[in-house]
Protein backbone atom coordinates (compact mmCIF):
# COMPACT_ATOMS: atom_id res chain seq x y z
CA UNK A 1 0.00 0.00 0.00
CA UNK A 2 1.61 3.10 -1.07
CA UNK A 3 0.57 6.80 -0.91
CA UNK A 4 0.18 9.65 -3.35
CA UNK A 5 3.10 12.22 -3.86
CA UNK A 6 3.26 16.34 -4.29
CA UNK A 7 5.94 15.25 -6.72
CA UNK A 8 3.65 14.43 -10.05
CA UNK A 9 4.76 13.50 -13.68
CA UNK A 10 3.57 16.70 -15.74
CA UNK A 11 4.61 18.62 -18.84
CA UNK A 12 3.84 21.71 -17.13
CA UNK A 13 1.37 23.03 -20.12
CA UNK A 14 -1.56 22.63 -17.57
CA UNK A 15 -2.11 23.80 -14.14
CA UNK A 16 -2.76 20.50 -11.52
CA UNK A 17 -6.17 20.29 -10.75
CA UNK A 18 -7.57 21.22 -7.50
CA UNK A 19 -10.13 19.33 -5.15
CA UNK A 20 -13.26 21.72 -6.13
CA UNK A 21 -12.94 20.42 -9.89
CA UNK A 22 -12.08 17.37 -8.70
CA UNK A 23 -15.02 16.52 -6.64
CA UNK A 24 -17.11 18.43 -8.90
CA UNK A 25 -16.47 16.04 -12.36
CA UNK A 26 -16.02 12.74 -12.58
CA UNK A 27 -12.88 11.01 -13.38
CA UNK A 28 -13.93 10.07 -16.86
CA UNK A 29 -15.19 13.19 -17.73
CA UNK A 30 -11.71 14.85 -16.16
CA UNK A 31 -9.30 12.69 -18.31
CA UNK A 32 -11.09 13.47 -21.41
CA UNK A 33 -11.05 17.32 -21.02
CA UNK A 34 -9.30 18.89 -23.33
CA UNK A 35 -5.71 20.56 -21.93
CA UNK A 36 -6.14 17.93 -19.07
CA UNK A 37 -2.97 15.77 -18.73
CA UNK A 38 -3.11 12.33 -17.52
CA UNK A 39 -0.86 9.45 -16.39
CA UNK A 40 -1.06 5.37 -15.26
CA UNK A 41 -0.97 6.03 -11.81
CA UNK A 42 2.37 4.47 -11.32
CA UNK A 43 3.90 6.60 -13.46
CA UNK A 44 1.89 9.69 -11.86
CA UNK A 45 3.14 9.78 -8.21
CA UNK A 46 7.11 10.55 -9.02
CA UNK A 47 8.03 11.02 -5.29
CA UNK A 48 11.53 9.27 -3.62
CA UNK A 49 9.04 6.70 -2.54
CA UNK A 50 7.12 5.91 -5.28
CA UNK A 51 9.89 5.45 -7.36
CA UNK A 52 12.08 3.31 -4.88
CA UNK A 53 8.68 1.11 -4.38
CA UNK A 54 8.17 1.19 -8.51
CA UNK A 55 11.92 -0.45 -8.49
CA UNK A 56 10.72 -2.90 -6.23
CA UNK A 57 7.60 -3.98 -7.78
CA UNK A 58 10.38 -4.88 -10.59
CA UNK A 59 12.25 -7.13 -8.28
CA UNK A 60 9.80 -8.69 -7.28
CA UNK A 61 8.38 -9.24 -10.49
CA UNK A 62 11.95 -11.26 -11.04
CA UNK A 63 11.15 -13.43 -8.14
CA UNK A 64 7.93 -14.57 -9.62
CA UNK A 65 5.84 -12.70 -6.58
CA UNK A 66 2.80 -11.68 -7.34
CA UNK A 67 2.23 -8.12 -6.21
CA UNK A 68 -0.81 -5.76 -6.41
CA UNK A 69 0.43 -1.96 -5.88
CA UNK A 70 -2.32 0.13 -4.90
CA UNK A 71 -1.89 4.14 -3.75
CA UNK A 72 -4.43 5.78 -1.12
CA UNK A 73 -5.05 9.67 -2.69
CA UNK A 74 -6.21 11.94 -1.07
CA UNK A 75 -7.77 12.74 -4.76
CA UNK A 76 -9.47 9.43 -5.55
CA UNK A 77 -9.34 7.10 -2.60
CA UNK A 78 -7.71 4.13 -3.37
CA UNK A 79 -6.51 3.58 -6.44
CA UNK A 80 -4.73 1.05 -8.55
CA UNK A 81 -1.36 1.61 -10.21
CA UNK A 82 -2.99 0.92 -13.73
CA UNK A 83 -5.90 3.74 -12.95
CA UNK A 84 -5.50 6.43 -15.06
CA UNK A 85 -5.60 9.67 -13.18
CA UNK A 86 -5.24 13.36 -14.34
CA UNK A 87 -2.48 15.48 -12.75
CA UNK A 88 -3.61 17.03 -9.61
CA UNK A 89 -2.75 18.96 -6.48
CA UNK A 90 -4.38 17.59 -3.43
CA UNK A 91 -2.71 15.87 -0.75
CA UNK A 92 -3.63 14.69 2.93
CA UNK A 93 -0.59 16.62 4.34
CA UNK A 94 -2.47 19.82 3.94
CA UNK A 95 -5.67 18.79 5.70
CA UNK A 96 -6.60 19.04 9.52
CA UNK A 97 -7.60 15.77 11.34
CA UNK A 98 -11.34 16.06 11.16
CA UNK A 99 -10.71 17.17 7.54
CA UNK A 100 -9.23 13.77 6.86
CA UNK A 101 -11.69 11.65 8.58
CA UNK A 102 -14.14 13.25 6.25
CA UNK A 103 -12.25 13.37 2.91
CA UNK A 104 -11.56 9.46 3.46
CA UNK A 105 -15.25 8.82 4.51
CA UNK A 106 -16.17 10.83 1.46
CA UNK A 107 -13.66 8.91 -0.78
CA UNK A 108 -15.23 5.32 1.17
CA UNK A 109 -10.80 4.83 1.57
CA UNK A 110 -11.56 2.44 4.57
CA UNK A 111 -14.10 0.49 3.06
CA UNK A 112 -12.26 0.09 -0.35
CA UNK A 113 -9.33 -1.21 1.94
CA UNK A 114 -11.66 -3.30 3.75
CA UNK A 115 -12.86 -5.29 0.74
CA UNK A 116 -9.32 -5.55 -0.77
CA UNK A 117 -7.52 -6.80 2.69
CA UNK A 118 -9.74 -8.28 4.97
CA UNK A 119 -9.62 -11.95 2.57
CA UNK A 120 -7.20 -14.41 2.41
CA UNK A 121 -5.53 -13.18 -0.60
CA UNK A 122 -2.25 -11.96 0.62
CA UNK A 123 0.71 -13.44 2.60
CA UNK A 124 2.23 -10.53 3.13
CA UNK A 125 1.56 -6.32 3.51
CA UNK A 126 3.04 -3.38 3.14
CA UNK A 127 1.90 0.12 4.12
CA UNK A 128 4.28 2.36 3.01
CA UNK A 129 2.11 5.27 5.08
CA UNK A 130 3.16 8.88 6.58
CA UNK A 131 1.09 9.88 9.66
CA UNK A 132 -1.76 11.73 7.91
CA UNK A 133 -2.25 8.66 5.35
CA UNK A 134 -2.52 6.05 8.07
CA UNK A 135 -5.25 8.55 9.15
CA UNK A 136 -7.12 8.35 6.34
CA UNK A 137 -6.61 4.25 6.24
CA UNK A 138 -7.78 4.12 10.19
CA UNK A 139 -5.94 0.61 10.17
CA UNK A 140 -7.63 0.05 14.50
CA UNK A 141 -10.60 -0.78 12.63
CA UNK A 142 -9.12 -2.92 9.99
CA UNK A 143 -6.95 -4.97 11.31
CA UNK A 144 -8.89 -7.10 13.16
CA UNK A 145 -10.43 -8.41 10.08
CA UNK A 146 -6.88 -9.18 8.42
CA UNK A 147 -6.15 -12.96 8.36
CA UNK A 148 -4.08 -14.30 11.20
CA UNK A 149 -2.08 -15.81 8.27
CA UNK A 150 -1.13 -12.41 6.84
CA UNK A 151 1.58 -10.30 7.79
CA UNK A 152 1.31 -6.66 7.53
CA UNK A 153 4.18 -3.98 8.28
CA UNK A 154 3.80 -0.66 8.93
CA UNK A 155 6.29 1.93 9.43
CA UNK A 156 6.62 4.04 12.96
CA UNK A 157 3.65 2.10 14.51
CA UNK A 158 4.67 0.51 17.20
CA UNK A 159 1.43 0.80 18.56
CA UNK A 160 -0.18 -1.45 16.33
CA UNK A 161 3.34 -3.59 16.49
CA UNK A 162 2.18 -4.03 20.28
CA UNK A 163 -1.36 -5.07 19.74
CA UNK A 164 -1.27 -7.68 16.72
CA UNK A 165 0.75 -10.47 16.31
CA UNK A 166 0.83 -10.42 13.00
CA UNK A 167 2.07 -6.98 12.49
CA UNK A 168 5.39 -5.25 12.48
CA UNK A 169 6.18 -2.03 12.82
CA UNK A 170 9.57 -0.54 11.49
CA UNK A 171 11.52 2.42 12.28
CA UNK A 172 11.47 4.88 9.66
CA UNK A 173 12.64 8.38 10.90
CA UNK A 174 15.67 10.61 10.77
CA UNK A 175 18.19 8.48 12.80
CA UNK A 176 17.13 5.65 10.55
CA UNK A 177 17.29 7.13 7.45
CA UNK A 178 20.94 9.13 8.21
CA UNK A 179 21.91 5.09 9.27
CA UNK A 180 21.26 3.91 5.67
CA UNK A 181 22.21 7.04 3.76
CA UNK A 182 18.91 8.24 2.48
CA UNK A 183 16.36 10.70 3.74
CA UNK A 184 13.19 10.45 5.96
CA UNK A 185 10.98 10.45 2.45
CA UNK A 186 12.63 8.14 0.61
CA UNK A 187 13.37 5.73 3.73
CA UNK A 188 10.20 3.30 3.43
CA UNK A 189 10.86 2.71 -0.18
CA UNK A 190 14.16 1.62 0.60
CA UNK A 191 12.82 -0.85 3.07
CA UNK A 192 10.63 -1.95 0.60
CA UNK A 193 13.11 -2.05 -2.63
CA UNK A 194 15.60 -4.03 0.46
CA UNK A 195 12.85 -6.38 0.76
CA UNK A 196 12.58 -6.98 -2.82
CA UNK A 197 16.14 -7.76 -3.42
CA UNK A 198 15.98 -10.43 -0.93
CA UNK A 199 12.81 -12.02 -2.84
CA UNK A 200 14.60 -11.45 -6.52
CA UNK A 201 17.66 -13.51 -4.92
CA UNK A 202 15.61 -15.96 -3.82
CA UNK A 203 15.46 -15.75 -0.22
CA UNK A 204 12.31 -17.17 1.55
CA UNK A 205 10.14 -15.69 4.33
CA UNK A 206 10.43 -17.47 7.44
CA UNK A 207 9.34 -15.17 10.06
CA UNK A 208 8.74 -11.44 11.42
CA UNK A 209 12.48 -11.13 12.46
CA UNK A 210 13.48 -12.49 9.06
CA UNK A 211 10.73 -9.73 6.76
CA UNK A 212 12.45 -7.17 9.22
CA UNK A 213 16.15 -7.77 8.12
CA UNK A 214 15.07 -7.96 4.55
CA UNK A 215 13.87 -4.35 5.00
CA UNK A 216 17.11 -2.74 6.70
CA UNK A 217 19.38 -4.66 4.83
CA UNK A 218 19.66 -5.26 0.97
CA UNK A 219 20.58 -8.77 -0.15
CA UNK A 220 24.42 -9.14 -1.16
CA UNK A 221 25.35 -6.59 1.70
CA UNK A 222 28.31 -7.61 3.59
CA UNK A 223 25.78 -7.91 7.01
CA UNK A 224 23.45 -9.94 5.40
CA UNK A 225 25.74 -12.10 3.96
CA UNK A 226 27.75 -12.25 7.10
CA UNK A 227 24.79 -13.06 9.12
CA UNK A 228 21.84 -14.13 7.97
CA UNK A 229 22.27 -15.74 4.44
CA UNK A 230 23.25 -18.92 5.39
CA UNK A 231 20.26 -19.51 7.20
CA UNK A 232 17.28 -18.09 4.92
CA UNK A 233 18.49 -19.69 1.40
Amino acid sequence: MDQCSSAKKTSDRNEPLDKEIIDTTSLEELINREGVESYRAEELYQGRQQQRTAEATKLFDQAGDDVDRVFISAGFGLVDESEELPVYNVTFNDFEAAEIDERADQLDIQADLHRLISGDKYDLIFFALGSDYYRSANLNELLPDVPETTSVVVFNREDLDEEYDNVLSIPARTSQAKAHGTIVVALKGEYIRNFASHRAAGDSIDDMDNIKRFCEQKAGSQADLGDYSSSNR
